[in-house]
């Protein structure tokens, strides 16, 4: 398991086998787990138990999961792994693009649950870099890394956990080129190895939140056939 304190997973899935099932194997494997079987319980029992990793299940009646998600999102970026039987890629893209870490199409093993979990939890541990930045600002762009708060050329920009995460890596190394692979371990886990396509997705949501332009992107260049980078401004 992930660490030496038990990690607590708030697990919310109307249906009553999925959600025992989920528990139960996450509990074997050493995480303290707490269920709840609609939207609502689940928005109760996020408050009071402070979990530090949301399985949240789309298709549920009240309050469906893109709510849930929604409320989550404005509180905190706790890692969130969304739970669905529908595996069309849009509903995948739309779930990462409302600030899901990972998105598991039912029905899913128990290996794989579990490995999503600590991969999720993994990210959420880990630094924005080995450079330990704290506060980041070059005129344009400024980022606070403990508070998690971007501000581009004065306007507050609501990124999600991943989006956050991919920037930091960028501007760790403001001109250096990362290769696809090098943003997909540091951001992502090696387990999306083979996985390229959702760098240049995630590139293109930053790109429309943190650019002026985003048709003409001046902060984060492609390097056509290695990778991207986070180019200064100019005048800095």
């Amino acid at each position: 398991m992930v660490g030496a304190t038990k990690k607590r997973v708030l697990v919310i899935d109307d249906e009553d086998d999925v959600r025992l099932l989920v528990t139960s194997r996450l509990k074997r494997a050493g995480y303290e787990t707490i269920g709840a079987a609609d939207g609502q319980e689940g928005i109760r029992l996020f408050y009071r138990e402070r979990p530090d990793l949301v399985v949240l299940d789309l298709a549920m009646p009240v309050m469906d999961g893109w709510e849930v998600l929604r409320r989550l999102r404005e509180v905190s970026t706790v890692p969130v792994i969304m739970l669905s039987a529908r595996a069309e890629e849009r509903d995948k893209i739309k779930g990462l693009k409302s600030g899901a870490d990972d998105y598991i199409a039912k029905p899913f093993s128990g290996d794989e649950l579990e490995a999503r979990v600590e991969a999720a939890l993994r990210r959420a541990a880990m630094a924005p870099d080995e450079t330990e930045l704290t506060v980041f600002n070059d005129g344009e762009l400024s980022v606070d890394f403990p508070h998690h708060e971007v501000v581009a050329r004065g306007e507050r920009i609501d990124l999600s956990p991943t989006e956050f995460r991919l920037l930091a890596a960028l501007i760790a190394h403001p001109g250096q080129v990362l290769t696809q692979e090098q943003l997909l371990d540091r951001v992502w886990g090696e387990e999306y190895a083979e996985s390229l396509d959702v760098v240049r997705l995630y590139i293109g949501y930053l790109r429309r939140k943190i650019e002026a332009d985003p048709a003409k992107p001046t902060l984060i260049d492609t390097v056509r056939g290695f990778g991207y980078r986070y180019r200064k401004p100019p005048t800095v």
